[in-house]
């Protein structure tokens, strides 16, 4: 029931926040586009494709666009350690041929990570900006 709940109110703060371009719920939302398709290209038996929009998940959005580091730097090492070792099991599971349940189970914890995550930071008011390099 609560995540049911924090789901809703994920949903409703996110159709909120969306419409901010320079919000980390727009970042997190890009993550999840990739791993939308990652999940969908498994569901299809594409296990190369699947892998390559999990990569692209990480490297391509989440470290590139400084999420990771906005989240090490306001929600502690530790906790980002964990939400990034979602990553590298989403990737192991389509490798290891897992079934269409659990790989669906680490997307959605992904999911939930990237827009909670992205909530907090963009609640703490932590500008995109501050992370990127030669400024």
């Amino acid at each position: 029931m609560k995540k049911h709940v924090l789901w809703i109110l994920l949903v409703v703060i996110t159709s909120t926040v969306i419409a901010n371009e320079s919000s980390w719920l727009t970042v997190a939302e890009a993550v999840v586009k990739h791993i939308d398709e990652a999940e969908a290209a498994y569901a299809k038996g594409d296990s190369t494709e699947a892998k390559r929009a999990v990569v692209s998940a990480y490297f391509g959005v989440f470290e590139d666009r400084k999420m990771e580091a906005a989240m090490r730097m306001e929600l502690g090492a530790k906790h980002t350690y964990l939400v990034e070792k979602n990553f590298g099991k989403f990737r192991k599971a389509i490798q290891q041929n897992a079934g269409a349940e659990q790989v669906a189970l680490i997307a959605e914890e992904i999911r939930l990570a990237m827009r909670r995550d992205a909530l907090l930071l963009d609640q703490a008011g932590i500008p995109l900006e501050v992370f990127k390099v030669n400024q």
